[in-house]
């Protein structure tokens, strides 16, 4: 199978290759300008926002799947620049997708879209299915919605997709602007001696539903070559962001203060998220294999590693 991955150069590109590889895929894999790939693999510079560059790169490569990771991902970067990111996660999509369609060999596509679309979730609608109202509530989920009916309108005209809707997924290499990530960069800075032993965190109640970025790249997968729908992603389950603070302190070994950063609080946030994964279970056969103590023991890891290889450098 020809898969063409747009957005490579993200947290998730790097993982989907190398499981499309394991599976004996052919990949061929985009970023912006000046963005590496993670992953062995030929790669070619597109700006999805450049209509007809897409269209070239589709012509050219002549997919069978298009997994569509690229887009504005941070909620605060997509709060700063709402034009933006429209430009680039809606009208993006929609440079995919049409050219998709109109493609003699129609690939499928698959669109990676967000759980955030599920917006103001009331406790009594826990867990959220696909079935569930769609609530936007900012602008990053805002645009991933929008971008949703522009892959459902060309596929009234005849193009094949799915669309995945992913709840927070983590592991080695996200960027620190996640939670997650950021607790795991700050522990092992102080670790290594780098920082004093504070962190900075923002709201610790809300709970999240998580999972490991690696079973997630199994489901894009799975999806994609599995009937086509709109499938929920996650572990089925919340955890609070106390608990994965409390889960890498522990795992780093450190001693520290904790200290409330106002700039690090979103405002007004859901309490509480995670979503009914029975459906992808039900058709695709999916369901996460990572424990979460797993993936952000692997997380730390990485930082402490990546810090250790930064100081050699330096010296």
């Amino acid at each position: 199978m020809r898969a063409l991955v747009i957005g490579a150069g993200g947290f998730v590109g790097g993982y989907l290759i190398n499981h499309l590889q394991e599976m004996g895929d052919e990949v061929i894999a985009t970023t912006i300008a000046s963005v590496p790939v993670s992953a062995p693999v030929q790669s070619l510079t597109l700006d999805i926002t450049d209509a007809a560059a897409v269209g070239s790169v589709l012509q050219s490569v002549k997919p069978d799947v298009v997994y569509h990771l690229a887009g504005i991902a941070f909620v605060p970067e997509a709060e700063g620049n709402f034009e933006k990111t429209l430009g680039v996660n809606v009208a993006g999509t929609a440079n995919i997708a049409r050219h998709s369609q109109i493609l003699p060999h129609k690939p499928v596509v698959l669109f990676v879209s967000s759980a955030e679309v599920y917006g103001q979730v009331r406790p009594h609608e826990l867990p959220v299915s696909e079935k569930s109202e769609l609530r936007p509530a900012n602008n990053y989920s805002l645009s991933k919605r929008m971008a949703e009916l522009v892959v459902e309108r060309y596929g009234r005209q005849g193009l094949t997709y799915s669309i995945a809707r992913p709840f927070n997924h983590i592991g080695p290499g996200q960027d620190s602007r996640f939670v997650a990530s950021n607790f795991a960069q700050q522990l092992a800075r102080v670790a290594r001696g780098l920082t004093p032993p504070l962190l900075e965190v923002g709201n610790l109640e809300a709970r999240r539903d998580f999972s490991d970025v690696r079973d997630i790249v199994r489901a894009y997968r799975l999806i994609a070559t599995g009937e086509p729908g709109t499938y929920n992603l996650g572990s089925g389950r919340s955890h609070s962001i106390q608990e994965i603070l409390d889960t890498l302190i522990e795992i780093s070994g450190c001693k520290v203060e904790i200290r409330q950063d106002p700039l690090r609080m979103r405002g007004p946030e859901v309490p509480e998220l995670y979503g009914s994964i029975e459906k992808v279970s039900k058709v695709c056969g999916w369901r996460p294999e990572i424990p979460l103590r797993r993936s952000l023991e692997d997380t730390y890891r990485h930082w402490f590693a990546s810090l250790s290889e930064s100081d050699n450098a330096l010296g």
